[in-house]
């Protein structure tokens, strides 16, 4: 550590790490972070989803978005089921289970990411388990942590897809601005609470329920490639509110 600005330096206090507060991050910002697979991270955290990652997961799992929205999720399927003790549902004795399709906030830890409004995006560092392992340093910058960690095709997707729920609420609420039964379930809908009773945007995250009826109706050939299937899937839900 020696050699290192002392912001960035971890302090010991009877053996807990203690983090400094720090600045805003960017990109080429200098930082380093090297995972020692303590696996204390992956306690009593909320891991969002999006439909993207869902389909990742689900082929490394070999099985459909459908079963495993089922099967490993929480809070509607926005979010990673939890088990005994808060643990990732795919966390094992050997580390966690499906590493080569980890969601983004994975991928990202210990940072954390945001983008404006505008589109200016900034990194900051999320407050550590007390007795973390990982190694703090300044060896390298934000961009190098984001290419190790294989984060950048994941940042894409969420962008996208944040996006679409954006349109998503805007066209929603301008259908039903003189229905509040209607704006309520909207309200819903777009929050991913509860969408079972929207008969346009019923499941809009099971990709493969999406895909599956997209291209049965028009004789296509669900493919097979996340990489095709995102866009697909985000234009089947875009042509679907262009309905309404």
């Amino acid at each position: 550590m020696k050699g290192q600005d002392e912001k960035a330096v971890d302090a010991m206090k009877d053996g807990v790490v203690v983090r400094p507060v720090n600045s805003v991050y960017r990109r080429d910002s200098a930082f380093s972070y090297a995972c020692h697979a303590c696996s204390r991270c992956c306690h009593d955290k909320v891991i969002r989803l999006n439909p993207y990652e869902v389909d990742r997961l689900a082929m490394n799992r070999g099985i459909t978005t459908t079963e495993f929205l089922s099967r490993y999720t929480e809070s509607n399927g926005t979010s990673l089921r939890r088990v005994e003790e808060g643990a990732c549902v795919f966390l094992s004795r050997q580390g966690c289970g499906v590493h080569e399709d980890r969601p983004l906030v994975c991928r990202l830890y210990p940072l954390g990411r945001r983008v404006t409004a505008e589109g200016e995006e900034t990194f900051h560092e999320l407050t550590p388990h007390p007795r973390t392992e990982g190694e703090y340093g300044r060896g390298g910058t934000v961009q190098d942590f984001l290419t190790t960690q294989g984060a950048q095709p994941f940042i894409e997707a969420v962008d996208r897809y944040v996006e679409l729920v954006g349109s998503m609420a805007v066209k929603l609420h301008s259908v039903a601005a003189n229905d509040h039964d209607l704006l309520a379930e909207v309200k819903q809908a777009t929050e991913g609470v509860d969408q079972r009773h929207d008969a346009i945007l019923r499941d809009w995250t099971d990709m493969d329920s999406v895909l599956t009826q997209y291209c049965l109706e028009r004789g296509m050939t669900v493919p097979d490639d996340v990489t095709e299937r995102m866009p697909l899937h985000i234009r089947a839900v875009t042509e679907r509110l262009d309905k309404l």
